[in-house]
């Protein structure tokens, strides 16, 4: 009885030690210069962004604005994993930007992977 328990011990702890925990690499984040500009200034928007959950499959990474209280627009898409862009604020109030993350999974169709949190600009 004694032997079948340290054999039983020692498999479960070699299951447990060739699982080993599974880390996934992907991220995304944007930032920018400034939170606060006057009207007619540059903000300088920057993102970054991988994913391993296509594979090896090629990715694009997108930079999104929003003014007030309007909806997502898109300003610029690259391939890779890094984006700067330079937007003049038009008028007073509120800018939102985000960064997307793309799967280019076949030649006319691509799938979102992750999306960032949005950063806010006040424009006064």
């Amino acid at each position: 009885m004694g032997s079948a328990v340290a054999v039983a011990t020692l498999a479960a702890v070699g299951v447990g030690i060739g699982a080993g925990t599974a880390s996934a690499k992907s991220a995304i984040s944007v930032g920018v210069g400034s939170h606060m500009v006057t009207v007619g200034r540059a903000v300088q928007v920057s993102a970054s962004g991988d994913s391993d959950d296509f594979g090896g499959t090629p990715m694009r990474l997108c930079l999104d604005e929003r003014v007030g209280g309007s909806g997502w627009r898109q300003l610029k898409c690259v391939p890779g994993s890094s984006a700067r862009l330079s937007v003049r604020a038009p008028h007073r109030g509120e800018l939102q930007f985000r960064a997307q993350l793309f799967a280019l999974v076949s030649k006319h169709h691509r799938a979102l992977d992750r999306t960032s949190d949005a950063v806010t600009v006040w424009v006064y």
